[in-house]
């Protein structure tokens, strides 16, 4: 019964995360949407170095081999590649 419940403690506390994590994101996209270059390059390093410290905490706890917990792998992987790759093509730039 101990298990149970510490996932869902888990579980809980890492969808609040990633929801946190997404808002961070989306900032992202609008700061490089409307050209704020400082905003954009501070929500683009709270986004990656978010998501790697959750996928780090993932790998410690030992929740990488868990099929349980893949969703939330998949999650965090997805938005530190989106930031990067976002970043790399500059892809959200302002309309000129």
């Amino acid at each position: 019964m101990a298990k149970r419940s510490r996932y869902r403690e888990l579980e809980f506390n890492m969808t609040r995360i990633l929801l946190i994590d997404t808002a961070v994101f989306l900032l992202y996209l609008l700061f490089a949407g409307f050209g704020v270059i400082p905003m954009k390059i501070i929500t683009a390093i709270v986004a990656i170095i978010g998501s790697l410290l959750c996928l780090g905490f993932l790998y410690l706890c030992k929740e990488f081999k868990r099929r349980r917990s893949h969703w939330m792998i998949l999650g965090f992987a997805a938005i530190a590649f989106c930031t990067l790759v976002s970043l790399i093509t500059n892809m959200p730039s302002p309309a000129k």
